[in-house]
């Protein structure tokens, strides 16, 4: 996760983020994020304000998403998998198969469920399993910095017995290819969850 240290990315997220909002709190248009050289993603924890990050580097599947701040995270294919710079972190993510959030989200034999392993540093817990089952909500139709994005929205109920702990990611997946263009996941067992939008999406 050393790539949140490197300076060209930093300063890469700070000059996107002044470029967009100045000093206040963002309000993304598309005609500033198209100035942007970078792909970039929104990120919101809880109830808190809305933060930019660019993509800082690509290593297989997973992209690196960088904050003016120096957070990452660490996504692959619309899944949060890593997180580096918050109070508590997800430190790594083993799936057991196939992820269904991997472009099958949108399809009409919508898998039923999986199961992956999480590290987080919050309790210091390790290979906690992860059982998810999948619940097709139904067509969304959303609006990202003023572009409409038909979607399929799926429920994510997530649960597992070696910890106190249940819970629900969402993700809004385009109805045609099923990339993930809006999600709501959760990092750790105390951690908010952490709404995510694609505002302009990597190449």
């Amino acid at each position: 996760m050393g790539c949140a240290e490197v300076p060209l990315v930093v300063n890469a997220a700070k000059a996107a983020k002044m470029l967009i909002v100045g000093d206040s709190d963002p309000a993304f248009n598309r005609e500033q994020i198209a100035k942007i050289p970078y792909a970039t993603i929104s990120a919101k924890i809880g109830r808190g304000p809305k933060s930019l990050l660019v993509l800082g580097k690509m290593e297989r599947r997973n992209l690196y998403w960088i904050s003016a701040d120096n957070a990452v995270l660490v996504t692959s294919n619309g899944r949060i998998v890593q997180s580096a710079g918050f109070p508590e972190n997800l430190i790594k993510t083993r799936f057991h198969g196939s992820d269904p959030v991997d472009r099958r989200l949108h399809l009409n034999d919508l898998p039923r469920w999986s199961v992956r392993e999480i590290d987080t540093n919050a309790e210091k817990r390790y290979g906690i399993p992860i059982f998810s089952e999948y619940e097709r909500l139904g067509e969304r139709n959303i609006s990202i910095a003023g572009v409409n994005i038909e979607t399929i929205l799926v429920k994510e109920n997530n649960s597992t017995k070696t910890v106190n702990w249940r819970f629900s990611n969402y993700y809004w997946a385009d109805k045609y290819d099923g990339f993930i263009w809006k999600s709501r996941q959760h990092i750790a067992r105390t951690f908010p969850p952490i709404e995510i939008e694609v505002l302009k999406p990597s190449a």
